[in-house]
């Protein structure tokens, strides 16, 4: 672990196991179902954090390409129109994008952590460091509202 990152690097390794109980018992039918006309459905939520940890390979020097590419580009807001995956294949996506986040974020070195990051993030932290960390954040952020929306379809709370 790279001193700079270590406390984004703990928070996405929970973040990995909490995504997974957030989805734990939730249907595909469940997913698809807006709680209102102006929420977004799990399966958005889902399958949006699954497209930003393949971009989030980016900032550590490991590109790869995304499965979900075009999906959310320029805030994309949900479509109805729009085909999202099943649950099983965010599942299987999350695990397979997850190995290689950790193995980028074994691999990064200091410099590039501390390199200027083309996305300038809220956080006020313009390096690729900085950006980690808030990318880290919204993605705490979103597992709460799976976590809530799970909570909503099966009556159980998301575990630890």
């Amino acid at each position: 672990m790279k001193k700079s990152i270590y406390h984004s690097e703990l928070i996405l390794n929970l973040n990995e196991r909490l995504f997974l109980n957030a989805l734990e018992g939730v249907t595909d039918a469940q997913a698809q179902e807006r709680i209102s006309g102006h929420n977004n459905p799990l399966i958005w939520i889902a399958t949006l954090n699954v497209w930003a940890r393949y971009n989030t390979l980016m900032f550590l020097g490991k590109p790869v390409q995304n499965p979900y590419q075009g999906m959310f580009e320029n805030f994309r807001p949900y479509n109805t129109e729009d085909k999202y995956p099943s649950l099983d294949e965010v599942r299987k996506d999350w695990i397979k994008v997850s190995e290689l986040l950790r193995a980028a974020m074994a691999t990064v070195s200091e410099e590039q952590l501390a390199a200027d990051s083309p996305l300038k993030s809220p956080s006020g932290d313009f390096t690729m460091g900085g950006t980690i960390a808030f990318l880290a954040q919204h993605e705490s952020f979103d597992i709460g509202q799976l976590a809530f929306l799970k909570k909503y379809h099966t009556k159980e709370a998301m575990k630890y």
